[in-house]
């Protein structure tokens, strides 16, 4: 009997070693819907589920996979995989979603269904047709319903945001003060540019243009800009953040006749003269600027307070189950 009995253990071991090595290698697979029950999070004893987390990282996915690829992923970030990195920060929004939902339902804060119905047909207007909106919500990898509930929570945390930050003001003061240390970023400069496919082509311009032949005619004729036909390459005036990085960088360190060497940007190879430089006047920005500093100001001030929401939550969170 004691024979028997080893006999039984060791098949339950064998069975047991064998389960655990097929599953690493994929052979066992987990049940997709106990799985979308997993607690990946409790906050003040409310369950964040991984089906929850799985529908958000997917949509994250797809944006991250369109525009950088789909190694992006393996990529290092401080040391370690962004993919991890990125289900953590994940995380963190979901958390950060809920914490801010309870805080609404203590404000007695809510959104109707025409204010929810009003901001997708907003959101609506930016798309040609209503199949467009769906393939775009459908590239973006999720469907209306998820979309909707979306929008009613980006609405009722916006409320929450704008109820206790209702006191933040911004005095002239303070507006002036920061236009007269940050000059620099109400600059703007009009420019030029030739768009070319490759550097070669790039440089073969470049030294047409040093030798004196006339810029926006060279852009007329050898641009790839469809609108360089038209305007020699003209692009007006234009500020910080209005263009691509690179492209902004040179444009911005040279000064009025100066021509760049090549930029390399996502669009191709660029050659640019600044013909002119100015600065925004106060007066004209004024509004604007206190606008946008008075939105930053609310930003920080709770920014400060979710934190402290954040420390006054009981939070768990389970990232091996992500």
């Amino acid at each position: 009997m004691a024979s028997k009995t080893r006999k039984i253990s060791l098949l339950l071991c064998l069975l047991a070693m064998t389960l655990s090595v097929l599953a690493g290698c994929g052979m066992v697979r987990v049940d997709p819907e106990k799985d979308k029950e997993t607690i990946v999070a409790v906050v003040a004893g409310e369950e964040v589920k991984k089906a929850e987390f799985t529908q958000m990282f997917d949509i994250f996915k797809a944006q991250y996979e369109k525009q950088f690829g789909a190694e992006v992923w393996d990529k290092e970030m401080d040391g370690r995989k962004f993919g991890d990195v990125a289900k953590e920060k994940i995380l963190e929004m979901l958390i950060d979603t809920r914490i801010q939902l309870k805080k609404a339902d203590e404000m007695g804060i809510k959104v109707t269904d025409e204010e929810i119905n009003t901001e997708i047909e907003n959101a609506k207007k930016y798309f040609e047709t209503e199949e467009k909106f769906n393939e775009f919500l459908k590239e973006q990898s999720m469907d209306l319903n998820y979309f909707k509930d979306s929008v009613r929570k980006d609405m009722i945390i916006s409320k929450v945001r704008e109820k206790l930050t209702v006191n933040v003001t911004v005095t002239d003061e303070e507006v002036k003060s920061y236009y007269d240390a940050h000059l620099n970023e109400f600059m703007q400069v009009k420019a030029s540019h030739i768009l070319l496919e490759t550097k070669e082509e790039a440089q073969k311009l470049l030294d047409r243009v040093k030798a004196g032949e006339n810029f926006n005619d060279l852009a007329k004729e050898f641009s790839k800009d469809p609108s360089a036909k038209d305007n020699g390459g003209d692009l007006g005036f234009f500020g910080h953040g209005d263009m691509v990085e690179p492209f902004e960088q040179a444009a911005f360190a040279l000064k009025p006749g100066q021509i760049s060497e090549i930029v390399e940007t996502q669009y191709g190879f660029h050659i640019i003269k600044v013909e002119d430089s100015k600065i925004d006047k106060f007066e004209d920005i004024k509004e604007q600027l206190k606008n946008t500093q008075l939105n930053d100001k609310m930003n920080s001030e709770y920014e400060k307070m979710l934190e402290d929401m954040r420390s006054k939550a009981n939070i768990q969170k389970f990232e091996k189950n992500l």
